[in-house]
């Protein structure tokens, strides 16, 4: 009986020794990559959206990693705006968010309200390394409502 303290405590040494590299380092946390913020060596790229047909518009951004963002809605007559960032030197369109972090731009479109991903229209985008994105600026028309994409073009 006298061999049950220090095998337990052995146990719980040889336990400890085990579980510890598995163990996430205390500095993790402090040493993850940070999103750049602000504008910082950045061009602003004008958004505008005119809706010229008869149902209201919605327009969205895909960001990195498959997230979606709503610019906005425009009903007839309606443009929508919205300030993009172009990266001159790398050709990278971002949008920032509220706390100014850079959010990587994949895609824009716009499409009906309520199915802008079925009848999208996609704004292009040129990510020309070494030139600045132009401003985008466009009008758009809606078909009948059950209409394929909307048709949009440069003013």
């Amino acid at each position: 009986m006298t061999d049950l303290p220090q095998r337990f405590v052995l146990t719980l040494a040889a336990l400890a020794l085990l579980g510890a590299p598995a163990l996430p380092p205390a500095h993790a946390e402090a040493t993850a990559p940070s999103p750049k913020r602000g504008t910082e060596g950045l061009v602003a790229v004008p958004l505008e959206v005119t809706n010229a047909g008869d149902l209201t518009l919605s327009c969205e951004v895909k960001l990195a990693h498959w997230y979606s963002f709503a610019l906005g809605t425009a009903a007839y007559g309606v443009t929508l705006s919205a300030t993009l960032w172009s990266d001159p030197s790398s050709g990278a369109v971002v949008l920032l968010n509220r706390i100014g972090d850079q959010m990587p731009v994949e895609r824009i479109w716009c499409g009906v309200e309520g199915r802008s991903w079925d009848t999208r229209f996609e704004m292009p985008l040129a990510r020309a390394a070494g030139t600045a994105e132009a401003p985008l600026r466009f009008s758009c028309v809606s078909g009948a409502k059950d209409a394929a994409p909307i048709t949009c073009s440069a003013p």
